[in-house]
């Protein structure tokens, strides 16, 4: 998975498609009585550039599945994966297949190029229930489910176990309840080496959703529109304000540093909460860094994490979709989904996989992978690109002191509103 966030396609762009009610999804799901039919029949599957190990488990995949139904697959990578794949959308050459971040996913269903992939699962009679079940919500929109989740990523946190030993902790001295978290930090922070600060975070809402969300208030309401300034939610951030005006959380800016896992590989943060993604590029970047994992400390007794998932969808214009649904049951069956998590090294979003590769016994994945059962997903209909821009813009401005968080997300929440109500006109 990329760590970076995507940013959604152009409304403006996609608006000019017309779609036909077949494009809806509104006609018979084209699945094949007898796979064997389809045997020499083509299709585009459309990817973003990834590792060199995520290259060579998805050529494995493909072999694997052509070799299984007889069906031929073209890669289409691009380089610019939004821009590129939004072109080829208005212009009717988008692949048959196609990853779907969770994050675009309703603003793509809304406007009618994800085919709702229900009746195929019904009729291929594909069991859901072995998938983590927040990455299967990340693709539902009105009911319906636009894409199944090819893997995930969640949040956990690291600490880097010579800082910590040093300063005379252990492992289980780090609080386990995220009310705890800053007294710990506040004595963490006396022993630790000059320029070095307790704790690093990343000022974003898809790092802090699930915080303001802890209390029950949903971040958008039912009608789309920003809520940002609940007192549940203000009582939930506030402790982040706080111990950052205490210097005992810091930025990566703050460090000179443009990502938390930076900055903690170079050890200038002993702790920090940040993706799975981080370990690999911790131990390629940083292997002098001894770190170990936990799972994210609850908020209330609750757990808490982000989901961030990537989806096989159909191409609701495609005209193999009968041979590129089987490609999307192949890829997220227990063979498929096997290749694909071993040879890519990301956590598998089918329960049995993990248990089968023992992730729940890695030493360093294994919090992440029991994030997947109750994480939040990065996903909260087609207005969070814009809700998540503001509160990245002025929530800097809280932890500075330069506004209160209550001014500051009443701030973020009003002029979210006003973009998304003109959106909607």
């Amino acid at each position: 998975m990329n760590k970076k966030v995507s940013k959604p396609l152009s409304i403006v762009m996609l608006s000019g498609l017309v779609f036909t009610a077949a494009c809806g999804g509104e006609e018979e799901a084209q699945v094949a009585s007898d796979p064997s039919e389809l045997e020499g029949k083509e299709i585009t599957v459309g990817t973003w550039k990834g590792t060199d190990a995520e290259v060579k488990a998805f050529d494995e995949l493909l072999a694997a599945f052509t070799e299984e139904t007889g069906i031929k697959v073209k890669k289409k990578v691009y380089n610019d994966y939004q821009t590129q794949l939004q072109t080829d959308l208005v212009g009717g050459t988008a692949p048959d297949v196609f990853y779907v971040d969770a994050f675009l996913a309703p603003e793509l269903s809304k406007q009618g190029v994800l085919e709702p992939l229900d009746q195929y699962i019904e009729q291929a009679e594909k069991d859901l229930g072995d998938f983590y079940e927040p990455a299967i919500n990340a693709f539902k929109s009105d009911d319906q489910l636009f894409g199944l989740p090819k893997d995930y990523s969640t949040l956990g946190l690291y600490y880097n176990k010579k800082l910590i030993e040093d300063a005379g902790f252990t492992a289980d001295d780090i609080p386990t309840e995220m009310g705890q978290l800053p007294e710990f930090l506040g004595e963490l922070q006396e022993k630790l080496p000059s320029g070095v600060t307790p704790a690093i975070t990343t000022s974003e809402l898809a790092r802090h959703m699930f915080v303001l969300q802890s209390g029950g208030t949903d971040i958008v309401d039912e009608n789309g529109m920003a809520v940002l300034s609940q007192q549940d939610q203000i009582k939930a951030l506030q402790p982040l304000v706080d111990a950052y005006q205490d210097k005992l959380v810091q930025r990566p800016a703050d460090l000179g540093q443009g990502w938390a896992g930076d900055s903690f590989g170079a050890e200038k943060a002993a702790i920090m909460i940040e993706g799975n993604w981080a370990i690999s590029h911790i131990e390629q970047n940083f292997p002098n860094v001894e770190m170990g994992t936990k799972e994210v400390p609850t908020i209330d007794g609750n757990s808490g994490s982000m989901m961030f998932t990537v989806s096989y969808s159909l191409n609701s214009d495609s005209e193999e979709k009968a041979a590129g649904w089987e490609f999307i049951n192949y890829a997220t069956s227990k063979d498929g989904m096997k290749i694909w998590s071993e040879g890519a090294g990301v956590l598998p979003s089918l329960k049995s996989i993990a248990e089968e590769l023992n992730l729940q016994d890695d030493e360093l994945k294994a919090p992440f992978v029991a994030a997947g059962a109750y994480a939040t997903p990065w996903q909260k209909g087609d207005s969070l690109s814009i809700v998540a821009r503001e509160y990245n813009n002025l929530l800097p401005a809280a932890l500075k002191g330069d506004m209160t968080l209550e001014e500051a997300m009443k701030k973020a929440e009003e002029t979210a509103n006003k973009d998304i109500e003109t959106q909607l006109k």
